[in-house]
């Protein structure tokens, strides 16, 4: 699964109605349109919206008064309450992505007061489904506000961005102050399949996060040398130098030498831990050659 509108589990059970299966994401909406009005929200004429030229600047959804999130709220329990639990659950997720961040966490205290049970968590996961900006500004407002079991159910949700959509929310989690909170977005992205973890790290260093890359590697290579020699094939032979240079210095020589034979399969990138072994100390370069030679490996 991948981009902005994968599939994604979502909670089922007593805790929401019981309605939460595997559904699709809601869409994103475009950055320029406001959030709808109308019957489900809160009864105000529905307007049509104009059509941002090309050029324009993105609009920021208008914000909504304390009367209009009360009425929100209560409709989105009286439907619960009413036995529709899906539609309360689709203007629960609707609400998630066209509300202004702080207009969600607004909503999510008036959830976790009155509201369904579990209605506010919900409402704090589904913003992983808007824009990271929306995701990282709705984090912030729900802390903010003193809602932690949601802000941390929306956290979590982060974990499972596509690789592709990592860097701009560490971004926005950046302009946030939140930056802490990327950090460990990128600590349990080490752990992810090889392929995706070498898609990541693309990613970062394309979208200028050279030392998020540095940082995603450097966590790596203390997996098996099975799975970091897997990752090293994976990703250039730029990235996959810097992987080779951080194994060579922080693996045991046998450790790197079990790592080093996987990488027989592709000369360069071979060549490249040749030369980080070459660059380490004295008595480190001792220990590694040694190694690979009793494995029998080329040492040039």
């Amino acid at each position: 699964m991948s981009g902005a509108q994968a599939a994604r589990r979502r909670p089922t059970g007593a805790r929401f109605g019981g309605v939460y299966q595997e559904e699709e994401a809601p869409a994103a909406p475009a950055p320029a349109a406001a959030a709808p009005r109308g019957a489900r929200f809160a009864g105000a004429p529905v307007q049509p919206e104009p059509q941002p030229e090309a050029a324009a600047p993105p609009l920021a959804p208008p914000q909504r008064t304390g009367p209009e999130l009360v009425s929100l709220a209560g409709r989105i329990t009286a439907l619960h309450q009413g036995g529709a639990a899906h539609e309360s659950a689709a203007l629960t997720a609707q609400a998630a992505v066209l509300l202004a961040p702080e207009d969600v966490a607004r909503l999510a205290v008036l959830l976790h007061a009155q509201g369904p049970a579990g209605a506010a968590g919900y409402l704090a996961r589904a913003t992983v489904h808007g824009s990271p900006e929306q995701a990282a500004a709705t984090l912030a407002g729900l802390r903010r506000a003193g809602l932690a079991e949601e802000a941390a159910g929306l956290f979590h949700a982060l974990w499972g961005h596509p690789s592709s959509q990592l860097p701009p929310l560490l971004a926005a989690l950046e302009r946030h102050g939140l930056a802490g909170d990327g950090l460990t977005l990128l600590w349990e992205r080490a752990s992810a399949a090889p392929a995706e973890l070498a898609a990541l790290a693309t990613a970062l260093r394309a979208a200028g996060r050279a030392e998020d890359a540095h940082r995603l590697l450097h966590q790596a290579t203390g997996r098996r040398s099975g799975e970091l020699a897997a990752t090293a094939l994976e990703l250039d032979e730029t990235l996959a130098a810097e992987l080779s240079a951080q194994a060579a210095r922080l693996r045991s020589p046998a450790d790197l030498a079990e790592y080093a034979a996987a990488l027989t399969a592709s000369p360069p990138r071979y060549r490249a831990l040749l030369a980080a072994v070459a660059a380490l100390d004295e008595p480190r370069r001792r220990s590694a050659v040694a190694a690979l030679r009793a494995l029998g490996l080329p040492l040039r």
